[in-house]
């Protein structure tokens, strides 16, 4: 009988084992679920509370410009000259007629059919850093890595040869091309904060153009410059304030309300911001910035370009 009742229990402790086994598993299975649903939670209110700083941010700015007076921006001189002046004194220039229509809407099209089949999502996450930048206020707002393909080529040589003479006089035959890719704004997206491109260096270093696809009207979230703010004075109000308030958002500002195939060249110094698209339009503008060959650029590990482009070219490669 003590045998029998023995072996009894010894199969009942067998039989209980797997199960406790599996149990454990799945204890554990639970748990790493559970921690993974806690760090995505957590993350996710790290964004949410960083995004509600940068609203607080740009509604602090907003206000502090309040009074400040504005203008549409005005082309400059129409010779490499003028626009050299005015992107050293002001900071930024407009040049007119740097693309055509017909290469501007095929940029587009170029630009909508890759957005589409990279499923851009309206809240600007989880998108590849391969083919996306990243870019303030992401909500219906995309910074697209350009591959050099047919239209982006031909978009990039004409507006290089349009400008040729302005581009080498700014920033020398030999800089090197940094950043190609296309800012999209869709109905919605807010405004930014205002920022420069890189932080305050004593010698100018990177220097980007912005060219209009379509047209851009005053209620589909132009570009805002406060020109005269690519100096040391500038940034150095720009941080006494906190980047909140102080003179320097005082000071006259002007918007990239511009024709399509018309652009904006500036220093990456200067004081911006893309403003709120409140129309019903989609809003793109083709960009590259080129880096002077002895130019300081403390967010080159970061520009936006794809990898493949990354130091492939310069200016005078591509007015060659």
């Amino acid at each position: 009988l003590v045998g029998t009742l023995g072996a009894s229990a010894a199969e009942r402790f067998e039989a209980r084992a797997p199960d406790d086994g599996v149990a454990s598993a799945v204890a554990s299975a639970v748990a790493l679920v559970a921690g993974a649903a806690g760090m995505a939670m957590s993350l996710e209110r790290e964004t949410e509370a960083r995004e509600a700083a940068l609203a607080d941010k740009v509604r602090a700015q907003a206000d502090a410009m309040a009074d400040a007076a504005w203008e549409k921006i005005e082309a400059s001189e129409a010779s490499a000259e003028g626009v050299r002046r005015d992107v050293a004194a002001r900071g930024v220039a407009r040049v007119n007629g740097v693309m055509r229509e017909d290469t501007a809407r095929a940029m587009e099209a170029y630009v909508r059919e890759t957005l589409r089949t990279n499923d851009a999502g309206g809240d600007g996450r989880n998108l590849s850093v391969e083919s996306f930048g990243n870019v303030y206020c992401k909500k219906n707002r995309w910074d697209l890595k350009l591959a050099y393909d047919a239209p982006v080529r031909a978009a990039l040589r004409e507006c290089v040869a349009s400008m040729g003479e302005a581009l080498t006089a700014v920033c020398g035959a030999d800089a090197k091309l940094v950043e190609l890719a296309a800012l999209v704004s869709d109905p919605g997206s807010t405004r930014q904060p205002v920022h420069p491109d890189t932080a305050y260096r004593r010698d100018p270093s990177v220097f980007t153009c912005f060219v209009a696809l379509q047209d851009v009207e005053r209620d589909m979230g132009p570009t805002l410059f406060i020109p005269g703010t690519n100096n040391a004075q500038a940034h150095v109000e720009f941080r006494e304030g906190n980047e909140r308030e102080g003179p320097v958002f005082r000071r006259p500002y002007e918007l990239g309300v511009i024709s399509r195939g018309d652009a904006t060249l500036f220093d990456s110094r200067t004081l911006h911001c893309g403003t709120e698209n409140d129309s019903s339009r989609r809003r793109v503008l083709f960009y590259f910035s080129f880096q002077r060959a002895d130019g300081d650029n403390p967010n080159a590990a970061i520009s936006t370009i794809r990898t493949e482009l990354r130091d492939k070219y310069t200016l005078a490669d591509l007015l060659a």
